[in-house]
This record gives structure tokens, C-alpha cells and sequence, in this order.
């Protein structure tokens, strides 16, 4: 999805999420904000405040402090019905009506939005093939999350968020990632998804807020945000103790050996820092989205 960014305002605005259990800090600052059109990518280690954020977002739990603007609605405790009417949340956390079938579920959720497609419904049911007339207490977690993918996209959201559930099958994974995307593309709609599985976004995401322990440590769109950060392998060093490096994210020590992910890349800095090593060679690539992400995150460690 390339997202259209030419559209004025923003979908979602989060800014300076706190929340706290106890004396434990879920939320210390989290903000981020998504355009219209956006495949968005909420990203972070498991524990690091995700599934939180996006519950305060849709109104499932309640914050300690921040401000919360969604689909042009200033949320003060959860959204209106008028704007829960414009988006849907899908995650492996939440609870449907386990003590009704599939099919009883879905005429009743059917009911309650204008927006229904019945002709797309039939075609995700052929797609995903639920057993519609088992309760839905007894689906598999796949399944569980593929019933509610049906609910949501049977209905035309502006907005899809989804805290994807790190359990699936990688078939049923692809399928609904493919079926969401083909979807929700076509109609323009905007997709917020929270994952810690960075690499099977690659080349989907177009914008993204890495968060670690409760905090935002990035947000922006992707291109920009990786740009200028390099991973170089400088090789022959003879220094016996590494200078004080600034400005690098991650390294790994070998023999005679330093990786490092550099933040702020210039032909300048590498060879100023290849000079100070006294490398005999080195060799300068691009970072992926995964060791973008771990050499942020692993900063913190």
C-alpha cells in the first residue's frame, strides 16, 4: 500500500500516552500519527506497550494521561458510536460471543452497521471456510482471528487496526495479510497493524512508531526513517580497544572484525571511522526493516 499522504489531516493522533498498573509503567510517552491511506506499522518486543496503546485507541481500556484524536473525533474516555461505526479492531485478545455459532454471531454484527456487504461476507466465507455452524468458542486462535477479519471487512472500514497475534500458521498468516491488503487497497481504507514479526512487513509498511518499554523511540515513514542508516563491516582492524564510537547503533566484534549499524550515514563518517580503526577494508550496506529494528531497540539493552 503506498498510502496517500497528498490527503489533508491525520486518521489517528496519538500524543504522550501514559498508563500505568500499579507501579508498573505500560505507557511512559507513546505518540504517533497516521495519515489517510497509510499502511501503518506499530512496532515493538513483545511487552513493549503495543496491544495497550491500541486498546486505549479504540476504547477498550482507559489512560492515565494523553490525548487521543481518532477519525477526527477527539476521544475523551472511548470513541462515539457514530465514529466505532467507521473502524474495526482485530486481535487474538479480543472477546467475541463464544456461546453463539459463527453464523449466529455474523447476523448479529450484520445488524449493526449500515455499511454491511453481504456479497463480500460470501466471499470471505468461501475464502477463509469457518466452520459457520460450530460455536465460536471452539475456534483454533487462527480461526478465532479470521472470523473476526471477516466481521471487520464485511462492514468497509475507514480503518483497520489489528494486533496481530504472534501464533498463526504462516499459511493462514499470508492469507490474511494478502486478503487484507487486496481489500482495504482497492478502497483506500488505512491499516494499523502491531506486530514484533518486522520482516514480513518489509515492503508493505510504508509508515511506522517503533516503541520499546512504553516509549516511542521513531516514527515517520519508512524510506525516511531508514535512509541514512548503514551497516558497515569493516575488516583488518588492528586497534586492540575500539575507540569511544559515536553515533552507532549496534556492533558486533569478530576477529580482526567490527560490524556496526551506523545512524547518519556519510561516505565522511565511514571513512573517518575506518581510518580510526585501522581497518584494512570495508564494506558499506543497507539495513532492512528487522536490523533497522533491532539496532534501535537493542540500544536500550
Amino acid at each position: 500500500m503506498t498510502g496517500n499522504t497528498s490527503l489533508p489531516g491525520s486518521v489517528l493522533e496519538v500524543s504522550d500516552l501514559h498508563k500505568n498498573y500499579g507501579p508498573v509503567r505500560a505507557l511512559r510517552g507513546v505518540s504517533f500519527s497516521v495519515r489517510p491511506g497509510a499502511f501503518y506499522g506499530l512496532f515493538g518486543r513483545n511487552g513493549a506497550g503495543k496491544t495497550t496503546a491500541l486498546d486505549i485507541v479504540t476504547g477498550l481500556l482507559g489512560r492515565d494521561r494523553g490525548h487521543v484524536e481518532l477519525l477526527g473525533e477527539q476521544v475523551a474516555m472511548e470513541p462515539s458510536p457514530a465514529t466505532k461505526q467507521r473502524f474495526a479492531y482485530v486481535g487474538g485478545h479480543i472477546v467475541l460471543y463464544g456461546w453463539l455459532t459463527l453464523q449466529e454471531h455474523l447476523d448479529f454484527v450484520a445488524g449493526l452497521y449500515p455499511s454491511w456487504d453481504e456479497e463480500r461476507c460470501v466471499q470471505l466465507q468461501d475464502l477463509f471456510r469457518l466452520p459457520m455452524q460450530q460455536r465460536v468458542s471452539s475456534l483454533s486462535p487462527g480461526m478465532h482471528v479470521q472470523f473476526q477479519l471477516l466481521l471487520a471487512l464485511s462492514r468497509h472500514p475507514e480503518l483497520l487496526i489489528m494486533d496481530e497475534p504472534g501464533n498463526l500458521d504462516p499459511v493462514v498468516r499470508t492469507r490474511l495479510m494478502s486478503t487484507m491488503i487486496e481489500i482495504l487497497e482497492a478502497e483506500d481504507a488505512t491499516i494499523v497493524m502491531a506486530s514484533h514479526l518486522i520482516d514480513e512487513l518489509e515492503g508493505i509498511c510504508d509508515h511506522m512508531c517503533i516503541i520499546d518499554r512504553g516509549v516511542t523511540l521513531t516514527a515517520g515513514p519508512v524510506e525516511e526513517l531508514v535512509a541514512g542508516v548503514r551497516e558497515i563491516h569493516f575488516q583488518g582492524i588492528s586497534v586492540v580497544e575500539l575507540p569511544e564510537l559515536e553515533g552507532i547503533w549496534h556492533q558486533r566484534m569478530g576477529a580482526r572484525e567490527l560490524k556496526v549499524v551506523m545512524a547518519g550515514y556519510s561516505d565522511e563518517r565511514a571513512e573517518g571511522l575506518s581510518q580510526e580503526l585501522q581497518a584494512d577494508s570495508y564494506e558499506v550496506g543497507r539495513v532492512s526493516l528487522q536490523e533497522f529494528f533491532i539496532a534501535l531497540t537493542a540500544e536500550r539493552d
